[in-house]
């Protein structure tokens, strides 16, 4: 009888912190502010296809916690979090349309956006599955599964992975479909007697016949020179966009110690092309262009460089068809220099679409960026920012946006 009181007085706590938990919740939701996307210059119909995802923070009291909210042409909607999201983290957005849309095919799938493909005719996803114990990783696989949107219909089949004796670990980089072939991009962690090291992966997967038919190992990061380190980082693409190449940056960067401090620099830099049908490779020079592998992206023909100086975003087309390089060109953002995070980019239906990052008034930080530019010339398409829509309303709050969609 004591062992039953016991069960029920842990259950009783835990069913009034949840309740707290949602009181709490639905009690601030009530007193959250509307941020609007003031229009400063050009058409504010550019803005309508854009979402921006993020949490906004409360910090006039001693509760840490945060809401999640979406920035639009049309305003702010809050969302609360879940218990168990507040717990284990908030799904990207994209994900969050997978699994709202393709419930029965999302059951039992991981978070990471680099799992999956979608295109008008299939939503396709791969991830990397292994065991591991006290000496070694073992058992690497491939879970495959591909939705048919015309019949709903689902194609699972598991792959095991070639060659994995000496794996330490592998993560998706990228998954793509062309034709009846599916692309699996890996990074694989290799080991040896002197160490380990980093190796870019192409595995193909003959759809008819669920089969591995190639696997090609197309960047292998060796050690730096003299205490030099390498990395290697596939340029970012649209998960709804099939591509038939692959772009790879690959940078050797130099430690530098300074008395009190130490700095990082870039003394070799290294751009790759690759064909993922042909498994052709072709070297890109771009030896001149500081630009952000983290802010760059690919759109299946055009390489866009996209860095930062102070207040300006500079971006240098290169067109892979005939190997040449595009005019540059700037982007002015308003605060000062050095206040807040870089800014998000990403580019569709030939607009590149920039958005600020935080809004913290207590650092003076009272509005961010937005700004939709004809991605070839520059020329600015829609120019605003996002700020409170009552400039009265209380100020002590943080904005963090993490995420940008482009419907």
């Amino acid at each position: 009888m004591r062992k039953y009181w016991k069960f029920m007085s842990i259950l009783v706590v835990i069913i009034l912190s949840i309740g707290t938990f949602y009181v709490k919740s639905v009690t601030s939701e009530a007193n959250h502010p509307e941020f609007v996307i003031d229009t400063q210059s050009g058409d504010a119909k550019e803005i309508e296809p854009l979402k921006l995802v993020g949490y906004y923070s409360d910090t006039s009291s001693m509760d840490y916690t945060s809401t999640d909210v979406k920035i639009s042409s049309e305003g702010s909607t809050y969302e609360r979090r879940s218990f168990l999201d507040q717990i284990i983290g908030e799904p990207p957005a994209v994900i969050k349309e997978y699994q709202e849309k393709y419930r029965s095919f999302m059951r039992g799938k991981g978070l990471n956006v680099n799992s999956f493909f979608e295109n008008n005719q299939f939503l396709a996803y791969a991830d990397v599955d292994y065991k591991t114990d006290s000496f070694h990783s073992h058992d690497f696989k491939f879970p495959i599964s591909i939705l048919n949107k015309e019949d709903a219909s689902v194609q699972s089949f598991t792959v095991d992975i070639p060659d994995s004796e000496n794996m330490d670990y592998a993560y998706m980089e990228d998954l793509q479909i062309i034709e009846d072939e599916l692309y699996i991009i890996t990074n694989n962690m290799i080991r040896n007697p002197e160490g380990s090291f980093d190796e870019k992966h192409v595995y193909t997967i003959d759809l008819a016949n669920q089969t591995l038919s190639n696997d090609d190992t197309f960047s292998q990061v060796p050690e730096g020179q003299e205490g030099n380190h390498i990395v290697a980082q596939v340029i970012r693409t649209s998960p709804t966009e099939a591509n038939d190449h692959m772009i790879l940056l690959q940078k050797e960067i130099k430690v530098i110690h300074d008395p009190e401090s130490y700095r990082e620099e870039v003394v070799k830099q290294e751009v790759i092309s690759y064909n993922l049908a042909t498994k052709e490779k072709e070297s890109i020079s771009v030896s001149d262009l500081p630009f952000n592998s983290e802010l760059s992206f690919f759109d299946g023909s055009t390489i866009y460089f996209i860095g930062i100086e102070g207040q300006e975003i500079f971006v240098t087309p290169y067109h892979l068809a005939d190997g040449q390089a595009g005019e540059e060109y700037r982007l002015q953002l308003s605060g000062e220099d050095g206040h807040g995070s870089a800014p998000m980019t990403t580019i569709k239906d030939g607009k590149l679409y920039l958005s600020g990052q935080q809004l913290t008034p207590k650092l003076n930080i009272n509005a961010a960026d937005v700004i939709v530019a004809d991605v070839e010339t520059g020329d600015i398409l829609f120019k605003g920012q996002i700020t409170l829509d009552d400039p009265k309303a209380k100020n002590q709050y943080e904005l963090y946006l993490h995420e940008m969609l482009v419907e």
